[in-house]
């Protein structure tokens, strides 16, 4: 064998054999191929000189292999006889040999390149080791064997084929009844499925894993807790985000810069170099949105959450011209014109952007709220000359012809039930009639009149209007005047600013968020498409098709005969209510207290209501009989009865007072919806007995007291007439608003009456709040009233006055302050009450007082002295109403009582 074939097989079998012993086969393999392709340059180019050996080599190969496919103990024999090989070849000096080939002068011709024009054919065949091939054939049938089974245990189990729906079984599924009762259940099941943002960036096994967690049941004391501290809600987490610190900066460009990088995260803020362009790119965007375009900025890390900008702000954009024009039919009505004459910036000021787009909006429903719904932008446009700083705004509304209503349509839920009422009575309840000019608070006002009759459960009031007009935009003067200068296409340049304009309209401004529209059925149930694609095919979804269809031929139809639809859908399905109540009340005591109510007596809107109060002073029964005249809630009568029983306690030394009162009249309610003044003119015959609890002789008793009729009943009718009117801004929380009442009543000894009187009674009320967020309040009361009548000593003991209590003189007992005489309380003839109070909020719906009352019941003469009273309380504004708790001294009273105040609803 030549030196050369020496080096090749010392080096790829007796070396490596150095290392790897053959019974590790695969790092063997490993090897053999990192060595043979670093060595296969130069062993590629060897030939062998002596064809004979070549054609011995191949048959020494080939009987080498098929000796060793015989038997397992031939395969043992040859790999003893290999290893023996390898020891006498390692005997052979592989240096020698190397060097020998460097010092050849002559071209070695095993060594030469191959060429692709060769005839490989006669390229020397390199023997396989046998073990190696021996191994490889083992895991390739091993391999085959597994794939084998693997395909035979899948063929068991075939896939399962769904073909297409067919014809027949589509027309069967539709159909096929459906169960509506099951069919609403799953709708409701699927409406409280709630999609949440993940805000603090859980992935979905953390998602599931607290989902699987059985939820905390809250008691009541945590309801409580937590409905006072709402940021500590269980799941509240929110993530943290830095704050600004802005100097340099006008208030306006400031709070702006404040708010826009109040939305950065700390953790993007963590690497403040990459943070910075970000920063940069919110604060230009605030300064621009406030006309602060040549703004310039510098940002210095404070901490780990706060920045700092240093700003200057430089010369703003200010308004050089606004021209806000008006076209069409309601081009001079007040509602247009006032936004013409009184827009929400003028010439000279500052160009603010949220400024701008308020008035654009206040314009578009302007034009909605009154029926309009023609109208279109013929152009609205701003330019801004930067170098000039200044902008310029155009304003062009076309407002289209005026649409009208139609009469109300009234529908049940249920199409199989009537109409509980007659057509009379609901359509008193719709503020217009066919063929009046459409306004928004016309509809809103039935919706309202619909919900406060109390007549139904479930009302809905839907206006059908037309599609928007899609004009084309007109071009901006300058863009016109390049038309008419070069002669360009008026068509390409509408095409591209209309382009232009659906491109702005979906950029989100620095104030405003957008959210595109989801597929609700994605979340309701988690079906696929393909479910959803067959229940459209359900006689319901027939039925939605229709009802859309149907719309939109009225639709249709309305924009031809410039007339609004206006349908309602009723539910008057609980017509009777019962309410119970467990309170307290500071002047009653613990109270229990249950209402019933009959919402609809027949057809024509009567109505009953019934109320049971007990408390530990006072019980007390009382019936309501509503007939409507003119108007369910604006004009009607009512039929008033009740019972009442009253302890007075410590009317004298030694005594109490036992009052039995049955009251019976009729009152006929006259309201103006528009809030003004409010009449009501009644009748009303009272009944009192008086009955005394204590050991006392009847000649100490004052007069005032003998004449009354201890142990007697007294008896008087009283004609009245009552005007009043209140104002404010919220009817359960006002914040400004101011009230007035006034009352007059009268009555005659020829009438049911024990004497001649005339009580005149007048009471104010306000509320103002100003500053920041409303946090200072002022809040207000004052109660005149006083009997006119010839003998003082004859009128009703119940009719006369006294006060002392939460809606009076909080400090005293309830009725305690009177006229007195020889220490007996003989109720005053005239009454005076004030009070003044100041609120401060200190947090959001938390407010502390203090406050000061004055006042009394007095004699004739005023003789008797005026009581004060000083306190302290704390308000919080609840969804039911402010809800009231104060402590408050008798200043003017020797003893200082101290007396706990609570009450609920609001001081108007």
């Amino acid at each position: 064998m030549s030196s050369k074939a020496n080096f090749k097989q010392l080096t790829l079998v007796h070396s490596m054999h150095l290392i790897f012993k053959m019974q590790s086969f695969p790092k063997f393999i490993c090897s053999t191929f990192l060595i043979t392709s670093c060595i296969s340059a130069a062993c590629a180019q060897e030939q062998l000189t002596d064809t004979s050996n070549n054609k011995t080599v191949d048959q020494q190969s080939l009987n080498q292999v098929k000796s060793d496919q015989s038997t397992e103990d031939t395969s043992t024999l040859l790999s003893s006889s290999t290893n023996q090989s390898l020891a006498n070849q390692a005997e052979q000096d592989s240096l020698l040999a190397l060097k020998q080939q460097e010092q050849s002068n002559n071209q070695i011709n095993e060594l030469k390149p191959i060429q692709l024009d060769d005839n490989l054919e006669s390229l020397p065949v390199i023997p396989v080791d046998q073990t190696m091939a021996n191994e490889i054939f083992r895991e390739a049938e091993s391999a085959k064997n597994e794939a084998q089974a693997y395909r035979e245990s899948t063929s068991k189990n075939p896939p399962t084929v769904v073909n297409d729906i067919s014809q027949p079984e589509l027309i069967e599924i539709t159909k096929a009844p459906v169960d509506i009762n099951r069919l609403m259940q799953d709708i409701q099941t699927d409406s409280k499925i709630v999609v949440e943002a993940n805000e603090t960036g859980r992935t979905l096994p953390e998602f599931q894993t607290q989902s699987d967690q059985p939820k905390e049941k809250v008691g009541f004391f945590r309801k409580i807790w937590n409905r006072f501290h709402p940021d500590n809600l269980m799941g509240a987490e929110k993530i943290p985000r830095i704050t600004a610190d802005v100097t340099g900066a006008p208030p306006a460009l400031a709070a702006n810069i404040k708010a826009k990088l109040s939305s950065f995260t700390q953790e993007s803020f963590e690497d403040f170099n990459v943070a910075l362009p970000q920063l940069r790119v919110l604060t230009n965007q605030a300064a621009q949105a406030v006309g602060y375009y040549n703004a310039t900025y510098k940002f210095e890390r404070v901490s780990d959450n706060k920045v700092k900008v240093i700003v200057t702000p430089n010369e703003p954009v200010r308004i050089k011209e606004q021209n806000i024009e008006f076209s069409g039919a309601g081009e001079n009505l007040p509602q247009f014109q006032v936004l013409r004459l009184i827009p929400e910036q003028d010439k000279g000021d500052i160009f603010n952007h949220g400024k701008y787009e308020t008035t654009k909006t206040k314009i578009v429903n302007a034009a909605s709220d009154n029926g309009f719904f023609d109208s279109y932008w013929r152009l609205h446009d701003v330019k801004i000359s930067q170098p000039e700083k200044v902008a310029e705004i155009n304003l062009k509304y076309e407002t289209g012809e005026r649409y009208k209503l139609k009469q109300v349509e009234y529908r049940m839920s249920d199409p199989t039930k009537p109409l509980p009422l007659t057509q009379k009575v609901l359509d008193s309840l719709a503020p217009w009639k066919e063929g009046d000019d459409y306004a928004f608070w016309r509809v809103n006002a039935l919706a309202n009149n619909l919900t406060n009759t109390r007549y139904f459960n479930y009302t809905l009031v839907d206006t059908i209007k037309p599609d928007p007009v899609q004009p084309t935009l007109e071009l901006a003067p300058d863009l016109q005047a390049l038309v008419d200068q070069q002669k360009i296409q008026q068509s390409q340049l509408l095409n591209s600013q209309q382009k232009a304009e659906l491109a702005r309209q979906k950029v989100t401004s620095a104030q405003e968020v957008t959210q595109d529209v989801v597929d609700e059925t994605q979340f309701s149930g988690g079906q696929p498409p393909q479910a959803y694609a067959l229940a459209r095919s359900m006689p319901l979804s027939h039925e939605h098709d229709d009802d859309e269809e149907e719309r939109q031929k009225l639709e249709e139809q309305t924009r031809i005969e410039k007339k609004i639809p206006v349908v309602v859908t009723l539910n008057a399905d609980r017509l009777n209510s019962l309410e119970t109540g467990i309170g307290y009340g500071t002047d009653t005591g613990a109270r229990v207290r249950s209402q019933y109510r009959r919402a609809i007596v027949n057809k024509y809107g009567h109505a009953f209501d019934a109320n049971v109060e007990v408390s530990q002073i006072r019980q007390s029964i009382d019936g309501r009989y509503s007939i409507p005249y003119k108007h369910p809630l604006n004009d009607y009568f009512n039929l008033v009865g009740g019972y009442e029983r009253e302890e007075r306690n410590d009317i004298g030394p030694d005594i109490n007072l036992l009052v039995e009162s049955a009251v019976l009249g009729g009152e006929r309610v006259i309201k103006n919806p528009l809030g003004d003044w409010q009449h009501i003119i009644g009748l009303r015959y009272r009944l009192d007995r008086l009955t005394k609890k204590g050991d006392i002789d009847i000649n100490e008793l004052p007069d005032a007291f003998k004449v009354s009729g201890i142990d007697s009943e007294q008896e008087s009718l009283l004609f009245g007439y009552e005007l009043s009117k209140t104002n404010s801004n919220s009817r359960l929380n006002p914040t400004k608003g101011f009230k007035q009442t006034y009352k007059l009543e009268l009555g005659t000894e020829s009438l049911l009456s024990n004497a001649n009187m005339a009580i005149l009674t007048g009471g104010w009320r306000f509320i103002y709040s100003l500053g920041e967020n409303e946090n200072h309040q002022f809040v207000g009361r004052a109660d005149t009233s006083y009997i006119f009548t010839d003998d003082f000593n004859k009128v009703p003991y119940n009719l006369r006055f006294f006060t002392g209590g939460d809606q009076s003189l909080r400090g005293f007992d309830y009725k305690s302050l009177s006229p007195e005489e020889n220490g007996f309380k003989i109720g005053g003839q005239a009454l005076g009450v004030g009070s003044l109070e100041y609120n401060y909020q200190f947090k959001d719906g938390w407010r502390a007082a203090i406050f000061s009352d004055f006042g009394n019941a007095y004699d004739k003469q005023f003789s008797n002295p005026t009581e004060y009273s000083i306190g302290v309380g704390i308000r919080w504004r609840s969804p039911i109403g402010p809800i009231r708790l104060d402590v408050a001294s008798g200043i003017s009273n020797d003893n200082n009582p101290i007396r706990l105040h609570f009450f609920i609803g609001s001081q108007l």
